[in-house]
């Protein structure tokens, strides 16, 4: 019987993007130097981390996941399926100027964001059941482990609405005032239960 799993869910260092309060995206955009080095500085503070981490593919996820396994001596690897929405004509926009150019679009962002659907991108409720399979797949491989994944925002609340039983509904409420990393246990058989 493998028991419990242990996760950790770890946001990636800050691109110039997450910095300029930007849409990503699925953009791929390299962290940052200073952002690294206190990614570093957080890691090493860990007193445990995963054997196993998965992370999404952009070099931001990759190069944070590295900083990771460094310290925790862990196998590594990308999953195309935990990467954040192609957000289309969206992509580079800063936050205040979605909300000026595209009052009803970004309200609908911010009240209802399975039903948006970006310009040119994925509907985020594909994306939402797309990242919920990636990692569903991830518990299910390695259940009983000690697994982390690193993981941009929307996949970040999107994992944590899962664990939490929501709907999607409330997505943006499950990354704001959060920690870089959160550690939960999960039950035997966590992955099947995802999809009740």
């Amino acid at each position: 019987m493998p028991g419990p799993t242990s996760l950790w869910l770890m946001r990636p260092a800050d691109t110039a993007w997450d910095v300029d309060r930007r849409l990503r995206g699925a953009t791929d955009l390299p962290a940052m130097e200073d952002s690294l080095r206190e990614l570093r500085d957080r890691v090493a503070r860990l007193d445990e981390g995963p054997d196993v981490l998965i992370h999404a593919p952009d070099d931001a996820a990759a190069e944070s996941a590295r900083v990771v396994a460094s310290r925790f001596a862990c196998g590594v690897r990308a999953d195309r399926g935990l990467r954040d929405p192609d957000l289309g004509l969206l992509e580079g926009l800063g936050i205040a100027e979605f909300e000026r150019r595209f009052e009803r679009r970004f309200a609908e962002w911010i009240e209802s964001p399975l039903t948006a659907v970006p310009p040119e991108g994925e509907p985020l409720s594909d994306a939402r059941a797309r990242i919920l399979d990636a990692f569903a797949a991830a518990l299910d491989r390695h259940e009983g482990r000690r697994l982390g994944l690193v993981v941009h925002d929307f996949a970040l609340a999107t994992v944590r609405d899962a664990l939490a039983r929501g709907d999607g509904s409330a997505l943006w409420s499950r990354v704001e005032g959060r920690g870089w990393c959160t550690r939960h246990v999960l039950p035997e058989g966590a992955a099947a239960a995802l999809g009740d």
